[in-house]
């Protein structure tokens, strides 16, 4: 998005809440989040109840944006910032929001991505708690004796496209198992293991804060293929330095929000995340 069509966006309140209600309501028809109901009852501060269910709502009720009580304006701008990958330290000195809230803004945009990403059931399924209405116990990186192993997510390219799977039935356990038995070679970057090619794989990738407790071995291989490759990996490699202490839970995170970037590279996603923000949460429990 051009900065002066962007400016004009943000010029007030008014007109930035406008905005992004044009991606929370088709036609500006609303209807009941939770019965489907378009039949409602407007009440005081903009909200509405429904005439079948009692359901009282407000616009942005039970979307990722309705999170952290930010003014319109203020979720636009963090997801400029975002977009143009602006350190978290900077948009606080930008935005003078506290660091608290900022983390939480851009971990609800990531949370965003991921929802809307193929395997995104396969990830909660798996175990991890990410705010899709799920009961089951976070994975902790402060107690990994309590955490299952982390999942293993298979890199995939194709005509310029990149799938990050999480791959069925492996788990950061069976790399250890195809480094040992079978020589897979290994790699680490950060808090990340990745190895060489795997079957259709260019590589897999897990989060090695699990491996580093209970496997205690080196990650030091040389000759990788997927490190002398073009594309993704490059593309997401320096990107992932810059993340500091990759976490079991916050893992998937990262990863989506690459082959999201990477497969947007081409376009102008500002559009693309304000529509995923204003998505309504779904329920992957």
């Amino acid at each position: 998005m051009p900065l002066n069509a962007f400016n004009n966006m943000i010029v007030s309140e008014q007109s930035a809440q406008k905005y992004l209600l044009g991606f929370c309501w088709k036609n500006h028809q609303r209807f009941c989040p939770r019965c489907k109901q378009r039949k409602l009852y407007r009440l005081k501060n903009d909200k509405r109840r429904c005439s079948r269910c009692g359901y009282t709502f407000h616009d942005f009720s039970g979307r990722f944006i309705n999170t952290g009580k930010l003014t319109a304006v203020q979720w636009l701008w963090l997801v400029k910032l975002f977009e143009l990958e602006v350190a978290t330290s900077k948009i606080v000195e930008q935005t003078g929001l506290s660091h608290n809230t900022v983390f939480k803004a851009l971990a609800t945009i990531r949370l965003a991505i991921l929802a809307h990403s193929l395997d995104a059931q396969l990830i909660v399924d798996h175990g991890y708690s990410l705010g899709f209405g799920n009961k089951r116990t976070p994975l902790s990186a402060t107690d990994p004796d309590k955490d299952p192993p982390p999942p293993v997510f298979g890199i995939f390219e194709h005509a310029g496209w990149v799938f990050a799977d999480i791959v069925p039935g492996l788990d950061a356990e069976s790399v250890v198992h195809f480094k040992r038995n079978f020589q897979l070679k290994t790699a680490s970057l950060g808090n990340i293991v990745y190895t060489d090619r795997y079957q259709q794989y260019a590589t897999l990738m897990t989060c090695g804060l699990y491996l580093r407790k209970h496997h205690p071995q080196k990650h030091l291989d040389r000759g990788l293929s997927v490190d002398s490759s073009k594309g993704f990996w490059p593309y997401s490699r320096e990107r992932l330095k810059r993340y500091k202490g990759v976490s079991n839970e916050r893992f998937p995170l990262y990863i989506k929000e690459l082959e999201f970037r990477y497969n947007s590279r081409q376009q102008d996603m500002f559009a693309q995340l304000v529509e995923y923000l204003c998505a309504f949460v779904p329920n992957l429990g």
